[in-house]
C-alpha cells in the first residue's frame, strides 16, 4: 500500500486514504509479440481536490463519470489497457454499492 501512495504523489500530486478492493491476475498476449502476466491490486479513494499533474510521470488527467467512461470504453476500446478493460466492470459494481 505505501507504494501506491508514493506513486500517487509522484504522479498526481496529492495523497488520500486509499483501499483495496479486490486483486486479480491476468495473462494476455500483446501485438508486439509481448505477453502480459501480472497480479494486480485494484484499489480505490476520495479526493476532492486538483491533482498537480508531475508531466515526468503522467500524461493528462480526466475526471469522468462512470456512464460516460463505460460509453467510452465500448466506443474507442484501443484507448484503455488490457487490464483496466478487464476490472473495470468489477470496480464499476463496487463503486454501485457505494464502497
Amino acid at each position: 500500500m505505501f507504494a501506491a501512495h508514493r506513486r500517487l504523489k509522484e504522479e498526481m500530486g496529492f495523497d488520500c486514504n486509499l483501499v483495496e478492493i479486490f486483486s486479480f491476475v491476468y495473462k494476455v498476449k500483446l501485438n508486439n509479440n509481448l505477453t502480459e502476466y501480472e497480479f494486480d491490486h485494484v484499489l480505490i479513494g476520495n479526493f476532492n481536490g486538483k491533482p498537480k499533474i508531475n508531466i515526468k510521470e503522467a500524461e493528462d488527467f480526466k475526471w469522468v463519470d462512470l456512464k460516460s467512461l463505460a460509453r467510452d470504453i465500448k466506443l474507442n476500446p484501443d484507448k484503455y489497457t488490457y487490464w483496466f478493460k478487464k476490472c473495470y466492470k468489477r470496480v464499476e459494481k463496487i463503486i454501485k454499492k457505494g464502497i
